[in-house]
């Protein structure tokens, strides 16, 4: 590397102090930063950050981590397997859903999974949530799971399932739908907004280019 490249390498401690700030657009520019320049140095410390008392700094984190690709998925399992806060298992289950959305069609790893799953039945309603959430974004992958989800004997969750399940563009979403309809003592709830998924599915199905 010439002395020109690294002078043009940003300063690590003053990315962080940009994460912090109030501008997401500075924030952004920060943690695309490390993600270019800093990744092993970086990774740590926003995952360090996933404690935080300050929600925007905490999101920010998230954010970040979400940057950085395949290879945040094992120390975000490994930060979500050892901590017994809700609050951190919830931020390292939106860093997943971050990674799925800004890295489309990415693998995700079996330890990434087993995470999401274990976080299905987290005793953190907040977890829980935001692990159905974090597998819609993960897409064709997660479809089965969903599927699983679906059928559970939690109305909120198996809702939150269908949702997610009515946008993933994958023929076997149909076919589940159709055996959770012919199930006869699915919720009420859930049958209502199955129904409604369905639709949602023959659309998106009829939208596709022939």
């Amino acid at each position: 590397m010439t002395a020109a490249e690294n002078a043009a390498i940003p300063d690590l401690d003053q990315l962080f102090s940009d994460l912090a700030h109030p501008n997401p657009y500075i924030q952004t520019q920060a943690f695309t930063a490390m993600a270019q320049h800093w990744q092993q140095e970086a990774m740590p410390r926003l995952i360090a950050l996933l404690d935080q008392p300050d929600v925007s700094l905490r999101r920010a984190s998230v954010r970040g981590l979400g940057a950085f690709g395949e290879v945040a998925m094992q120390p975000i399992a490994d930060c979500f397997r050892s901590s017994e806060d809700g609050t951190v298992r919830a931020s390292c289950v939106k860093a997943y859903a971050q990674l799925a959305s800004n890295y489309p069609g990415l693998p995700f790893s079996a330890a990434a999974m087993e995470v999401l799953q274990a976080g299905l039945a987290d005793p953190s309603p907040v977890v829980a949530v935001a692990s159905v959430m974090a597998l819609g974004q993960v897409g064709e992958q997660a479809v089965s799971l969903l599927l699983e989800v679906s059928r559970g004997d939690n109305p909120a969750q198996a809702v939150a399932a269908v949702n997610a399940l009515a946008e993933i563009n994958d023929p076997s979403v149909e076919e589940g739908f159709d055996a959770l309809l012919a199930l006869d003592d699915l919720d009420d709830y859930v049958r209502e907004t199955l129904a409604s998924a369905v639709l949602r599915v023959k659309d998106l199905k009829a939208r596709q280019p022939a």
